[in-house]
This record gives C-alpha cells, structure tokens and sequence, in this order.
C-alpha cells in the first residue's frame, strides 16, 4: 500500500494505523525510559546540578529512532505523549511540548534529504535533535526556572555535548540493526 512505506524510503509521511498506533505505544515506552534515567541522573553528581545527560541522551535517542520508524505524524505522536506526560513532573513541560515537537520534524527532514546509510546522516539529524532541543529547554531554564542565561547556557552545551555523540551512537545502531533485521520493510 502506498500508505504503508517503510523506514528509509524518502517521504515524510507514513498513515497506516499499524505506525500510528505503534507510535502511541512507543510514546508510553519513551516515556517510561525517560523516567527511569531521569530517576538515575538525579542520583548522580550531575543530576544534581540540574543536568539530566543520560535522560537527554534517552530522550534524543527516542526521538530520532521512532521518528525515523514511524515518520510522521508518528514521529509527533511518540514525542508529543512523552512531553504531554512530562505535565506531572516538571515545570518545564512547556518547552518539551515544542523540543519534542521540533526534534521529530527536524528528523523527518533529514531523513527525506538523506538516505540515512551515513554517520554524517545520523550526525546531522541528532545534532538538530540536541541543539534544537536542548536550546528550547534552556529558555526555559531561564524563564520558566528563574536560572541566569549563563547557567542555562552552560548547561544547555555541557547537555548538547553529552547527548549529540550517544545519540547518534545509538540511533544509527539501532537504525541499521532494524533495516538488517528485515523486522521493519
């Protein structure tokens, strides 16, 4: 079906119910893991001051990969279920709204662009994911947090840092096992 095209064909767009509900179930899933690893950057040193590395690395990973495997608007759904339940933990769940939001389309760009075969591929779709995200949630560090914009800033390049090289990592292992795998067509 012309509906149903599959990771790494060149459109933006896939609408079979099979991804849209997928992409409601890898939501809950996001959102479970970004959970857990925030739970696990709280109880270390960074966590601490207020840098979330191993939940942002998470959360750009999930982005990236289910936007890649559901396209859009499966992309925004997984996303969007994930900031949508961030409203229970977090101040900051307004600007998760629009870095999830932007991250996923972002993503969907690169991937219409690009045949995502390349680690320049993964490399520019997750540094859009990480920098585009991440500079959203610095605002919010500013003005929903009260932090000084140097704070926000340095937190926001120690987190891009961090994530942009382990996301990518991920992303483009997970993507390639996928395509090998013949699990996605």
């Amino acid at each position: 079906m012309q509906n149903e095209q599959a990771i790494g064909k060149r459109s933006i767009f896939k609408t079979d119910t099979k991804s849209l509900i997928g992409a409601v179930v890898m939501g809950i899933v996001f959102v479970i893991a970004c959970q857990i690893t925030g739970q696990i950057d709280n109880m270390l040193p960074w966590g601490k001051m207020g840098m979330l590395l191993i939940n942002g690395t998470v959360w750009a990973f999930f982005t990236g990969i289910l936007t890649l495997l559901y396209k859009q608007p499966g992309g925004l759904i997984a996303a969007e279920v994930e900031a949508l339940i961030s409203i229970m933990y977090t101040p900051l769940w307004p600007t998760f709204i629009f870095a999830n939001g932007i991250a996923s389309i972002w993503v969907s760009f690169v991937a219409v662009k690009c045949d995502m075969t390349k680690w320049s591929h993964h490399i520019l779709a997750q540094g859009g994911v990480c920098v585009l995200g991440n500079a959203i949630v610095g605002v919010g560090l500013v003005l929903i947090l009260g932090l000084p914009v140097g704070v926000a800033a340095v937190s926001s390049l120690i987190t891009i840092a961090v994530t942009w090289p382990l996301a990518t990592l991920a992303q483009k292992k997970v993507y390639d096992a996928l395509m090998k795998s013949g699990m996605v067509k």
